[in-house]
Formats: C-alpha cells, sequence, structure tokens
C-alpha cells in the first residue's frame, strides 16, 4: 500500500484520487491546504485520513510515504524540495519548475536521498505514445510537426473583469506555456529530444501568456506548437514526413487515437489507452509500478526528459521576457 499525502486542494485533486483509486494500492493519510471548506469536503468525499492548515503537518507525518503536489506553478520547487528533505517521494504536478536550476536540484536531491520525484504529466506514459515512437520511422524523414492545444478558460474571463487567478498569476508562474504548452514542450521533445533553437512569440497580458506560437528548430525540420487559454480552436497534433502523415485529433495530453497515412492513402488507426475516461490512469499506473519495484533507474530516465522539457520551456519564455522570480 502506497500511503499518500496531498499538498494542495485544486482541481486536479480529483483527478488524481479518482485515478489512483481505479489502480488501487494507494491510501490517502493526510491532505493540507489553505482553504478548510476544500479540504473538509475533499476528506469526506474520498475518505483522507486528516486535513490540516499547515503543510508541515503533512510533509513531515511519518506514516506517509508519497507527497503529491498540487500546488501553484510559483510553489511547486519550495514543496517538493520540504517533502524530499522529509524523506518522501514525490509526485510533482505539471509544469515540474519554472526554471531549470530549480528542476536539477530537485532531481539531483532525490537522486541524493534515493528517492523517487516524478513529473505528473500524461502522455509519456501512454501506450498511444509509445506505437507513436515505434511508428515514426514509417513517416520517412520530418519535415513538420504541427500542434494545436487551445482551450478557453473561464479564468480568462474573470481575467478580463480584473481579476487574476492563479492560472494567470504572474507571481504564481501562470500563462498559457506553462499550463497548456508545457504538454506540447514535452510531446515534441519525447518524440525527438531537444532542439536547436527554440522561439515563442505569444499574447501578452500583465507579465503572463494568455497564448502564443512555439517554434523549435531540429535542424532537418521544423516543430511549430500553439497553446492557448484565451480563444480555442480543434485540438491536434500532425507529424509530416516525405513518405507520409501522423494525425491525431485530440490535444497533446491526451492522444486517444492516431492514424498513420502513407503518401498512397493507405491508412491505419490507433486506439491503445485504456480507461479514455480516467486521464491520469497510465501515469498512475507507471508511478506504482516504479514505487513497488524501486525502479530508480526507469524514475532518473524519466527524469531526463523533465529537464529536457524544462530547459526548453524556460528558453521559450525568455523570449517573451518572462523570466519568474
Amino acid at each position: 500500500m502506497i500511503k499518500v499525502g496531498i499538498i494542495g486542494a485544486g482541481f486536479i485533486v480529483p483527478a488524481f484520487i479518482e485515478s489512483t483509486k481505479m489502480i488501487k494500492g494507494f491510501r490517502y493519510v493526510g491532505i493540507a491546504s489553505r482553504n478548510e471548506e476544500k479540504l473538509k469536503a475533499l476528506k469526506e468525499k474520498y475518505g483522507i485520513g486528516y486535513y490540516s492548515l499547515d503543510n508541515d503537518v503533512v510533509l513531515s507525518d511519518p506514516n506517509i510515504d508519497v507527497i503529491y503536489v498540487a500546488v501553484p506553478n510559483g510553489a511547486h520547487y519550495e514543496i517538493a524540495k520540504k517533502a524530499l528533505l522529509n524523506g518522501k517521494h514525490v509526485i510533482l504536478e505539471k509544469p515540474f519548475t519554472p526554471h531549470y536550476k530549480q528542476a536539477k536540484e530537485l532531481i539531483d536531491l532525490a537522486k541524493k536521498k534515493n528517492l523517487i520525484i516524478f513529473d505528473a504529466v500524461t502522455l509519456v506514459h501512454m501506450p498511444n505514445f509509445k506505437k507513436m515512437k515505434e511508428e515514426l520511422p514509417k513517416l520517412g524523414d520530418i519535415k513538420i510537426v504541427d500542434l494545436n492545444f487551445s482551450q478557453y478558460s473561464s479564468r480568462y474571463d474573470k481575467l478580463k473583469q480584473g481579476i487574476v487567478l492563479a492560472a494567470f498569476d504572474y507571481k504564481q508562474a501562470g500563462g498559457a506555456l506553462m499550463d497548456l504548452g508545457i504538454y506540447n514542450i514535452n510531446y515534441i521533445v519525447g518524440l525527438f529530444g531537444e532542439p536547436k533553437k527554440v522561439f515563442y512569440t505569444a499574447n501578452m497580458h500583465k507579465k503572463v501568456d494568455t497564448s502564443g506560437v512555439l517554434v523549435l528548430d531540429y535542424g532537418t525540420f521544423k516543430a511549430m506548437a500553439v497553446a492557448a487559454k484565451d480563444c480555442k480552436a480543434p485540438l491536434y497534433v500532425t507529424i509530416q514526413g516525405d513518405k507520409g502523415y501522423l494525425r491525431s485529433d485530440y490535444a497533446s495530453s491526451v492522444i486517444s487515437d492516431f492514424r498513420i497515412v502513407d503518401n498512397k492513402g493507405n491508412a491505419k488507426e490507433y486506439k491503445l489507452n485504456k480507461h479514455l475516461e480516467v486521464t491520469h490512469y497510465h501515469e498512475y499506473v507507471e508511478f506504482k509500478r516504479l514505487f513497488n519495484e524501486k525502479d530508480m533507474a526507469k524514475a532518473q530516465e524519466y527524469n531526463e526528459l523533465t529537464l529536457k522539457t524544462i530547459n526548453v520551456l524556460e528558453k521559450a519564455l525568455a523570449c517573451t521576457g518572462i523570466v519568474f522570480q
């Protein structure tokens, strides 16, 4: 049984609990946040052992194995570091950290203490993504990668009214690239590694990007990724090669199915993901395996992808002058 402590009480916490409940083998020992009303509701609904308004109560609880960190982006580093220093494994919600230096420090600390720090991104653990990697050679020489992850946010309505919530708060490392764009980066870097050049241009509001276009130059091919929270469009992923193309009409966070079409029009479709109603299912199946098998080598392999992703993220943000404190 994996004994879990939760820091945070936002909308992602129920998704985490529902996913891990389906997998089984997780017990929710305690939860901490500043919002007592939400804490009470979560405790009652999911049978969490206790709640506290003091994060340190949960972070230092000797009955907890793993801390799930679901706080605003700007607080990820501080909470994750405290958890590691208290000897806890960590599941850290995306985006891992706003800065490469912070990500490297956390990963190095986890390795030193023989602990797992797990980047809670969905896609790389999904069977469809693994199959995509296998099938890429069928496309021939890659020429163009094109992604769009645009979801109009109700919090943008609040922003237009002058109400700044965490998703668009510069002080909490908000913005479109940090929220939706991190999935695009993780997808592209997960398939192709780090690019030679990074460029990002964005629509800005009070120091954060509400939407933007990321261009990654790999020399022999180019990748373009849109992430938007201030407008809406069809979601898709397309990879074009000189022998065919790959297409999914889903966002880069999910890829519930995809198809490969060759230059003659022959097509093959793949639908390998399980439990589509629970987006986070596959990532927590993998975390459970890493924990139970003490597979530190694989955990550190995932950490290397995280570092590459955050390196690209930091370079992209710098293009717009966004430098979170």
